[in-house]
């Protein structure tokens, strides 16, 4: 008798607070580094840059754990679905994974200014969600600069952006393209800082400093 009751009080119970909330899941991004290992077998071939990292910023409405989905210019957050930390912790581990498989660089290291460096990595997620609009894709993006090892002098700056096809509105597939997508934009950032090329690692290096940027 008494189970019963308290078996009848507890279905009103739930009956009168609503439906059991949704499951939560949460998305993890993996990235590839295309080329790590052969970076890293080269890398006693030229001297050596160490670059001094500063956490990645984001926008305000980006800086959070949960998936946003946009249908046009409408951001919404799901109550659902998670990543496992806010996208300028998912973006900036990419990067500094790509970055730190060049053959010309010893180290990525978060910045602090008694450690020796001869660079400063910074940079802004600008786009990390779920667009409905013309196509269903996930859009992710990141403004980054380089500047001189005292952080003082700006020497060049860039936005990387990639969109990638989303298969459909299911986590897993979320968590596909999202991988891709910062996989593609470290990939990128790293071919753009290379020293090898001439890019803007050396001229951070070299203390000089790119006019009107």
């Amino acid at each position: 008798m008494v189970i019963s009751a308290c078996l009848a009080g507890l279905f009103l119970l739930t009956g009168c607070l609503g439906s059991v909330p949704p499951v939560e899941r949460y998305l993890r991004v993996e990235t590839v580094a295309t080329g790590c290992a052969e970076g890293r077998a080269n890398a006693a071939a030229t001297q050596p840059v160490v670059v001094a990292v500063m956490e990645l910023t984001a926008l305000d409405n980006l800086d959070r754990p949960a998936v946003l989905v946009a249908d046009g210019n409408v951001l919404v957050p799901s109550t659902r679905w998670y990543w496992e930390g806010a996208p300028q912790d998912v973006v900036g581990a990419g990067i500094i994974r790509a970055v730190n498989c060049l053959p010309d660089v010893a180290g990525v290291l978060k910045y602090r200014p008694r450690v020796e460096h001869q660079a400063v990595l910074a940079g802004s997620v600008t786009a990390f969600n779920v667009q409905r609009k013309n196509g269903l894709r996930f859009v992710a993006g990141v403004r980054l600069e380089i500047w001189t090892k005292d952080a003082r002098r700006l020497v060049a700056s860039r936005e990387f952006r990639a969109e990638i096809p989303v298969a459909s509105e299911t986590p897993e597939a979320i968590a596909d393209a999202a991988s891709q997508a910062v996989s593609d934009i470290a990939a990128a950032a790293a071919d753009w800082l290379a020293t090898g090329t001439g890019g803007p690692l050396a001229a951070a290096v070299a203390g000089e400093v790119e006019q009107g940027k």
